[in-house]
């Protein structure tokens, strides 16, 4: 492997981090050393490592096969809880991840609306898809295929599909933007952008991916929206790589082949709705209740706090940012460039300001492991 990695985020210099096993809260690495994971391995892990309920019921199914040629009871009972989960869902088409389910919307969008294009916010992430990798790394547009708005600004929006007019098939959004600064939207954007789809007749995209734990129906019912096609992944899984589309039965009439017409878009994968996956994925989504949210959200509002309060009494200038438990801390540094210090918890930056963190952040690493089982 590169560098002895398989995935960009896994680099830490001089070399990378080789783990030995997780539980809880809590990561081992092959030298005994011990860690409070506060990345969740990229937001994927609602109920920590090694969550009991998922580990016996995947040993229980590993004894019957992992992969089959067609459906399963464990598909259909996964796809009922996440349609009576999202709101206006009625039908599921399973992937691998939430890079593979952003693909697939993209796809089933096109060729739903027959026009190419696609308008997505600068800096926001929807997956390892160069198209959608548009807007990120300061990457521009896409000619023909993406068009690029800012994440808050419905003007961005109406004057991106003004300039497309009749080419735009979608508006795909994350509704918290999660890269560099963790940016929850403006009271009513959501809603609003969702009517401007509606309005200049093109489809709306939430991808859920990282927010479907704002509540037990995703960002959708947090937000009040109901989207024409919702993407899931991360977590969605139960710790093993699961992606999903969800969408009305009319809109998903588009993957039926024994539908009229009889020329239904092509959807491959192996692996796609694997037992597994569906085993973990149906535990992991039933076991987060309202309750559990709600703890997790508070947990959240203390945790940036802590470290507000950890970095005031340090004379580090951070500013916190976040909804939940997903934080971001930025440290200000000469010229007035904010440099990202964390991901889904604190990490400290460097020299004696590190130091200071480090001893005052102890309580803030025990906030963060309260929330796993």
């Amino acid at each position: 492997m590169p560098h002895g990695i398989t995935r960009t985020l896994s680099w830490f210099a001089p070399y990378p981090v080789v783990f030995d096993h997780g539980a809880g809260s809590n990561l081992f690495d092959v030298d005994g050393n011990r860690y409070v994971d506060c990345f969740s391995n990229g937001l994927s892990l609602m109920h920590g490592h090694a969550y009991a309920p998922i580990d016996e019921a995947l040993r229980a199914a590993l004894a019957r096969g992992t992969a089959w040629p067609g459906a399963s009871d464990a598909q259909v009972e996964f796809a009922e809880l996440l349609c009576r989960r999202v709101p206006g869902a009625e039908q599921v088409r399973f992937a691998n991840t939430g890079t593979e389910a952003t693909m697939l919307a993209v796809k089933m969008v096109r060729h739903l609306t027959g026009r190419p294009l696609i308008i997505k916010a600068w800096d926001a992430y929807h997956g390892s898809y160069d198209d959608l990798e548009v807007g990120l790394q300061g990457q521009g547009e896409m000619a023909g295929r993406v068009a690029l708005a800012r994440f808050g600004e419905l003007d961005s929006y109406a004057a991106a599909l003004d300039r497309h007019a009749g080419q735009v098939a979608a508006i795909i959004v994350e509704p918290v933007r999660y890269t560099g600064v963790v940016t929850p939207p403006p009271d009513g954007f959501l809603a609003q952008l969702r009517e401007l789809a509606r309005d200049a007749a093109v489809l709306f995209v939430l991808d859920d991916c990282l927010m479907f734990r704002l509540a037990e129906g995703g960002s959708a019912e947090r937000f009040g929206l109901e989207a024409d096609v919702t993407c899931l992944g991360k977590w969605v899984g139960g710790g093993l790589p699961v992606g999903a589309i969800l969408a009305s039965a009319e809109a998903m009439e588009i993957f039926d082949p024994a539908g009229e017409g009889g020329r239904a878009l092509y959807h491959g994968g192996s692996f796609n709705g694997n037992v597994l996956g569906m085993v973990a994925g149906a535990i992991a989504v039933r076991d987060l209740s309202s309750a559990d949210i709600a703890r997790i959200d508070a947990q959240g509002d203390r945790m940036r706090a802590e470290i507000q309060d950890a970095a005031q009494e340090c004379g580090v200038p951070v500013r916190t940012s976040g909804v939940g438990l997903g934080v971001r801390a930025l440290r200000a540094r000469r010229g007035g460039r904010r440099d990202r210090l964390a991901g889904d918890a604190a990490s400290a930056p460097g020299g004696d300001d590190a130091w200071c963190l480090l001893r005052k952040r102890r309580r803030v690493r025990a906030v963060h492991g309260a929330h796993r089982r």
